[in-house]
């Protein structure tokens, strides 16, 4: 089978490129052919199909405001995108196409020359770019679904993007055209790695004939897990408002002396880096090569994940459950249906900092517990997210849509 894998980016970037360049090697290992579809940039990954990929567009970089302008207008629906896709169906044709990320960047621009040509569409969704402006179902501090009435002013009122009005005005009018030009009519099927995504996007109008729930995967052949119960516990991802790093650094100052490691960086890392200025405990890390964040997550205690928006289905879960390491994540979203409480791991209520400081000092006090949480958290992955189940499944989502 020749997939087209469809993704703004070619190079390491989140959890969805995490997912995309795992499931274009199992693809690969199975013996079908991946064509990439991305935008051209200097840090992608080799490809012989690159002198197909559109030009780089970067949305906050260039201080012209004629510039912005024409990035944004492309950001809406990109012709250069779409002519790119058209040429790279024409030469490669391809038998299915995967969507993973496209907004404001692709955009769904490249959906119709698949249509045209008569290529079945499926699209894995990682987050509510479908249906959010903020892509977070998040705003002024809290989960929001205002925009569900698909009219998206409250984007503007709330300026739930970077905070900025234009910004917010931008992605709003994306929502309305999209909406408008009937994107998701063109899209044979939507997979969700969460029940708590699929639930949402039917319940913002996405037709539920089209919405299935899939379950990411994980490799565990080079994850070995961790053998000691470990010290200290870690955040690692993006410091940003929604992922609630600043309930952890006031967990942190009810827990003197505990070092918390926080990996990662991102809006808020000043913000943050002032909130712990007196805590000496609290060390931030940046971005660090692979290896070093690994061999710190098999040393640590327990791994936080404080979100303040509803995650789908966040890698951050996953990889501390592959290292056996105690997960103790806010109860919202889709966690919970990685997380089963008191059994592989604990849960706390949003943007409680004391109680996800009890929940970290009960597995400092009991190395056991802490043992006995993430054995069960890397059974549940390996009973659950094999690779190969993964496949199996996704090959029948294939051929239904291919019928």
């Amino acid at each position: 089978m020749r997939v087209l894998m469809v993704h703004s980016f070619h190079h390491p970037r989140g959890g969805d490129t995490t997912y995309t360049r795992d499931l274009t090697r199992l693809l690969a290992d199975a013996g079908d052919e991946v064509i990439p579809l991305a935008m051209r940039h200097p840090d992608n990954d080799p490809s012989i199909w690159a002198r197909h990929f559109p030009s780089w567009v970067d949305l906050r970089a260039n201080d012209d405001p004629v510039a912005r302008g024409r990035a944004a207008l492309r950001m809406l629906w990109s012709a250069e995108a779409a002519r790119a896709c058209r040429r790279l169906v024409s030469e490669a044709r391809p038998d299915i196409a995967h969507i993973q990320h496209v907004h404001r960047h692709l955009t769904p621009s490249v959906l119709r020359p698949l249509r045209r040509a008569g290529v079945p569409v499926v699209w894995t969704v990682h987050d509510y770019e479908l249906i959010c402006p903020s892509a977070h179902l998040y705003a002024r501090g809290a989960a929001c679904e205002r925009c569900a009435d698909g009219r998206y002013r409250h984007a503007v009122e709330t300026r739930c993007k970077w905070g900025s009005r234009g910004a917010s005005l931008a992605v709003a009018a994306e929502k309305r055209l999209h909406r408008w030009l009937g994107v998701w009519a063109m899209v044979d099927r939507f997979l969700c790695p969460s029940a708590h995504l699929a639930r949402t996007l039917v319940r913002f109008g996405v037709p539920a004939d089209r919405v299935q729930h899939l379950e990411n995967f994980l490799d565990l052949t080079h994850r070995p897990p961790g053998d000691s119960p470990g010290e200290g516990w870690l955040y690692a991802g993006r410091l940003s408002e929604e992922k609630g790093v600043q309930v952890a650094i006031e967990a942190a100052r009810r827990l003197p002396g505990v070092p918390l490691y926080i990996y990662g960086d991102g809006p808020m890392r000043n913000t943050l880096e002032r909130q712990a200025a007196d805590l000496p405990w609290v060390r931030f890390l940046g971005h660090r090569p692979r290896p070093e964040l690994a061999a710190r997550l098999a040393a640590v205690r327990a791994v936080v994940v404080p979100s303040l928006w509803p995650e789908n289905f966040p890698y951050a879960v996953l990889e501390a459950q592959a290292a056996a390491r105690a997960v103790v994540a806010s109860d919202i979203g889709g966690i919970p249906e990685q997380i089963t409480h008191g059994r592989d791991g604990l849960l706390f209520p949003p943007g409680d900092a004391e109680a996800l400081a009890r929940a970290v000092r009960h597995l400092l006090t009991d190395p056991a517990r802490a043992r006995q949480l993430g054995a069960a958290a890397r059974t549940r992955v390996e009973s659950r997210l094999q690779p190969a189940d993964h496949l199996r499944r996704l090959r029948r989502v294939y051929a239904e849509v291919a019928r």
